[in-house]
């Protein structure tokens, strides 16, 4: 299968399932601009010459701001001018992954395609990228690997050999990932509004366990409270009981800044045994409060909520 044959394949399923990101592609740039960007970078293999025959990249957003999707997983795929721009500056930042041995450029003029040389080499052709610093290029260096496809990492340069041995072969492997719903690259084809978006798939990973819940042994039983049927009840104060709450939270996150300890009721029956939520801010995160009414003038119990919550006893 030529590279043509793959990406037109490709096309026809994502013009099919995902016309947003199939539509944002842009049409190939003229040959004149193709072998000049030929020439600012290096000898292109002749399945990069078909390759940038086929398009000038993608944006991943339109002009508001939504997003077009990728047609690669998570990559973005580069223009002539994005590509000549990015080895540029790859050559000027060599991203040197370690030290490397005096003799070191002498190592990597005897590699080929395939070997890692720890850093961008003139060779390396970018084609897509992530966004983050990384991308995807082909190695153009002689060798059996010649024209394959490689990551390229910000923080580790090109650790890890070949991934495809050819741009036919990661496109139509793209392919048959969209076709499939199947992962590709860790990342799994979804769609949303006609735009290919790839998600990191978590159905396989066991959910965490709940946190078991706290005994919690009160002085008498919990009493149900309805706002609506307070009636003539007395009522607590809660402007003290606010203040008793943020009491109880300075204490027991001593420096933190505290604020908050409202509830939602606008009344409180003074019954031993009603109990209240009252949520406090400690250095911006919400922690919850139970608060118990004792019956005895606005005096409650305070207790800060575990992860797993209360489990209730009375003392006999």
């Amino acid at each position: 299968m030529t590279l043509t044959d793959a990406w037109l394949a490709y096309m026809e399923v994502l013009r099919d399932r995902a016309p947003v990101t199939a539509a944002a592609l842009r049409p190939p740039r003229p040959l004149a601009d193709r072998e000049d960007a030929e020439r600012a970078t290096t000898g292109w293999t002749s399945e990069l010459r078909e390759f940038f025959a086929l398009h000038d990249g993608q944006p991943d957003r339109d002009d508001h701001g939504s997003l077009l999707g990728t047609m690669l997983p998570d990559l973005r795929l580069l223009s002539i001018d994005e590509m000549v721009a990015q080895h540029i500056f790859s050559r000027e930042n060599l991203h040197l992954a370690q030290d490397l041995r005096p003799d070191w450029p002498a190592t990597v003029e005897a590699q080929v395609a395939g070997d890692e040389a720890a850093m961008f080499l003139d060779a390396y052709v970018p084609f897509a990228e992530d966004g983050a610093g990384d991308f995807r290029y082909v190695d153009t260096r002689r060798g059996e690997h010649r024209g394959c496809v490689r990551y390229f990492a910000a923080d580790g340069a090109d650790d890890g050999g070949p991934i495809f041995a050819s741009l036919a072969d990661y496109i139509d492997s793209v392919r048959r990932s969209v076709e499939s719903g199947a992962e590709h690259s860790y990342l799994t084809p979804t769609l949303n509004d006609g735009a290919l978006i790839w998600k990191v798939d978590y159905s396989d990973d066991p959910a965490p366990p709940s946190p078991a819940p706290t005994l919690l042994s009160l002085p008498f039983p919990l009493r149900d409270f309805q706002p609506s049927q307070v009636g003539d009840a007395e009522l607590v104060d809660l402007d003290v009981i606010r203040r008793t709450v943020l009491t109880a939270a300075q204490s027991l996150h001593p420096g933190a800044v505290v604020r908050g300890g409202e509830t939602v009721f606008r009344q409180v029956p003074r019954r031993r045994g009603v109990s209240m939520n009252s949520c406090v801010w400690i250095d911006e995160v919400p922690t919850f409060y139970l608060t118990i009414v004792t019956g005895d003038g606005n005096e409650v119990l305070v207790y800060e909520m575990p992860p797993g919550g209360f489990e209730f006893a009375v003392d006999s």
